[in-house]
């Protein structure tokens, strides 16, 4: 017994480490089972123990921790065991081992368990975030249905109102006909009065024409009787008569010719008088023989009738006495029920009341829960990842490439690791099948909005006043241009959609946004506005040069005169795009007709204000179609576009620089290249702090892109695993 091993359990290392727990680390569990005994260890005791080893490197290398030590001291001991179990000798050689290497055997395990525990600690935070939303979801659908039931409650209330009215009316109408009634009993008492003063005037008339000519006969008269005394005088003085007889007769013919004259012009208007009178009358009488005396018949008739049915109602009255007194005790019911009506009434006027009171603490609490929705809402974004990559593989060109698309392989979505993987094959001497993993994989069939809804997500962050860059990547040809501009449901004009329906939404809880916008192009590391003037085709013409100008207390990027528009409508939104689609610089090359040359970037700035709580928000979103990586040799570009070629292959390759720079374990200290290029430069907000960031990697599908395809992919795959960090300074 005193040659066997003995497993150095009491050993401690100098460090502050915890001495390994058999419970825990698999090779020192073995070892305390096999303390007593000097057979050989089984096959799985030896290979299980590396299943773990494996297991551990992976969540280590996930951690980014070098742990090559470690598995050149797991291969020395594997070594070391078979060398003593295979030859039956001494286990000598496994005590020295132990001793040689217990503390870095306990520095392993002590790593393994700090990522164990960082792991447990996040996947307890999940829990707790979940618990959250599942609270919040809750709080939200018991707000809805007390809502539904107070609606449910004022519609109850509204047909009582609605009866209520029904029977007002119904009153209404009976009173109106009584009016109506009246209304013909005076009509008919005002034919009467008319009747008689026709009468009367007919009387006025005959007295008045015949006091006329009686007052004519005695003006005759008296004239007569002057003359006859004029003839007196003459016969009795003949010369002085003469003389008066002349000027009388002068005189008197003036005077005849003067009344002659005025009794014509009285007797014409008398006669016309007389006539339109006449003319009345015989109208009058027209009227009574021809309308009012068949009017009197049938009257008569209807008199006699009225009379006979009199009698008839005479007896019905004595009915409808007793029905009254019946309806007068009815009517007292009403006039109580009436009065209870309006007491519950009243009661209504204050529970909706009330009920508007509770409405404004519920749009108080939606006020909040819109506050509690945007963290939420951020903290499932950082869940999910600041920083992520989207594949698209765009369908085959019939005329151009061939339909056969065997070689690139998509598999379903994993919803336990959140990713989704592909398989490209490489087909040279020996098929080379190449695997990627990204966060989402959208084939051929997929739409852009089947995209667009993944993307949503990044926008709704935007308009909570997080900075947002969503950009497309892939050789020249794959698709960029179709997926973010393309009319309609592109991503650009689907986020234009989508924003502006969310503000209307917004202002019920009291927000109001504004919406800002730049787009600009990166041609030749020069940055060229795409909305000035159409007249200027080369943006030189006022020679204003346009400089990034970071502000480093808002973590804001500004850019010197370019044009900002306004936008307020999505129509307005069309019309710009297509403005700075006619700018934009394009030209034909050997992989691609209509080749992007240069990097296009849509700028859209969203200013809030809640006038309800006095909160802010400014979020900036950055939508970049990059021009197209390709190779000098497929191309055939020469003198221009050689040039742009090469200044968009520096640009993609600064921006591969910046991700990897990014993706170091010390990027939160180390410089960061962001000015090598104009691209990354611009971009430097959206790729560090709490920043959302979406790549979009667009792949062909055609076998003779396989090359570009997969360095498009093995760049794609460098993107995703970065990590957003948080920078003190970022000059």
């Amino acid at each position: 017994m005193d040659s066997l091993p003995r497993t150095p359990t009491k050993a401690r290392p100098t460090q502050q480490l915890s001495t390994p727990s058999p419970k825990n680390d698999i090779l020192s569990m073995r070892g305390y089972k096999r303390r007593n005994t000097t057979t050989p260890p089984p096959l799985y005791a030896l290979s299980k123990p590396q299943q773990a080893d494996v297991h551990r490197h992976s969540l280590a290398g996930q951690s980014r921790i070098s742990m090559s030590p470690n598995r050149d001291l797991l291969k020395n001991y594997k070594g070391t065991a078979n060398l003593v179990y295979g030859n039956q000798k001494s286990n000598s050689g496994v005590t020295s081992f132990y001793k040689e290497n217990v503390n870095e055997l306990n520095k392993t395990q002590a790593i393994l368990f700090e990522k164990k525990a960082t792991l447990d600690l996040l996947k307890d935070e999940l829990a707790e975030t979940r618990e959250r939303i599942n609270g919040v979801n809750l709080k939200f659908e018991t707000l809805r249905e007390e809502k539904i039931k107070i609606e449910q409650q004022l519609n109850l209330k509204n047909n009582e109102l609605i009866s209520i009215k029904e029977e007002f009316l119904s009153k209404k109408q009976f009173m109106n006909e009584g009016h109506e009634i009246h209304l013909k009993q005076l009509a008919a008492s005002n034919k009467k009065d008319l009747k008689k003063m026709e009468h009367d005037y007919k009387t006025k008339i005959e007295k008045l024409k015949f006091m006329k000519i009686k007052q004519f006969e005695n003006e005759r008269a008296t004239l007569l009787d002057n003359i006859e005394e004029i003839r007196n005088k003459i016969t009795l003085n003949p010369s002085t008569l003469q003389e008066m007889l002349n000027e009388s007769e002068q005189k008197q013919g003036l005077e005849k010719e003067e009344w002659l004259t005025e009794y014509q012009t009285q007797w014409k208007n008398s006669i016309e008088l007389n006539n339109k009178h006449m003319k009345d009358i015989d109208n009058i009488k027209k009227e009574i023989e021809n309308v009012l005396r068949p009017k009197l018949l049938e009257k008569k008739r209807l008199l006699t009738e009225k009379h006979k049915e009199y009698e008839t109602l005479k007896l019905k009255v004595e009915e409808k006495k007793e029905e009254t007194t019946k309806l007068r005790n009815e009517v007292a019911s009403k006039e109580k029920a009436n009065r209870e009506t309006l007491e519950k009434i009243r009661e209504l006027e204050e529970y909706i009341k009330d009920t508007e009171l509770g409405m404004k603490e519920l749009n108080e609490i939606l006020i909040k829960e819109e506050t509690v929705r945007r963290t939420l809402h951020n903290e499932l974004q950082e869940l999910r990842g600041n920083i992520r990559v989207y594949c698209r593989i765009r369908p085959p060109l019939e005329s151009l490439e061939n339909l056969d698309t065997s070689l690139i392989n998509v598999n379903d979505f994993d919803d336990n690791r959140g990713v989704q993987s592909m398989e490209v094959t490489k087909i040279q001497n020996t098929p080379q099948v190449h695997e990627f993993k990204f966060d989402k994989i959208f084939d051929q069939r997929n739409t852009n909005e089947d995209v667009f809804k993944e993307v949503g997500q990044l926008v709704q962050s935007s308009l909570d006043g997080y900075n947002v860059c969503i950009f497309a990547y892939g050789q020249t040809g794959s698709g960029k241009t179709f997926t973010m501009l393309n009319p309609g449901d592109g991503i650009i004009p689907s986020t234009i959609s989508h924003i502006f329906n969310w503000i209307n939404r917004l202002k019920t809880k009291g927000w109001d946004y504004e919406v800002n916008c730049e787009f600009i192009e990166i041609y030749n590391e020069n940055i060229v506005d795409l909305l000035r003037n159409e007249n200027n085709k080369d943006d030189t013409s006022n020679n204003l040069k346009h400089e990034i100008r970071h502000d480093q207390e808002t973590k804001t990027t500004t850019i010197t005169n370019v044009t900002s528009c306004k936008l307020e409508s999505e129509e307005m939104v069309d019309r710009v795009l297509k403005r700075a689609n006619k700018l934009r610089s394009t030209a034909s090359t050997a992989s691609n007709e209509h080749s992007s040359r240069s990097h296009s970037i849509f700028i859209i700035h969203l200013t809030g204000l809640n006038a309800k709580t006095g909160a802010q928000s400014y979020g900036t979103l950055n939508l970049v179609d990059l021009a197209g990586s390709e190779r000098i040799n497929i191309s055939q570009v020469v003198g221009d576009r050689l040039r742009e070629t090469q200044n968009i292959n520096k640009s993609l390759s600064c921006l591969g620089d910046v991700i990897h720079a990014l993706g170091q374990p010390d990027s939160a200290k180390r410089h960061i290249p962001f000015r090598n290029s104009k691209l990354t430069y611009l971009l430097q907000y959206s790729l560090t702090g709490d920043s959302k960031t979406l790549m979009f990697v667009n792949i062909s599908p055609s076998s003779s892109h396989i090359n570009e395809t997969l360095n498009s992919l093995r760049f794609a795959s460098k993107v995703n695993s970065t990590r957003m960090v948080s920078r003190k300074s970022d000059k």
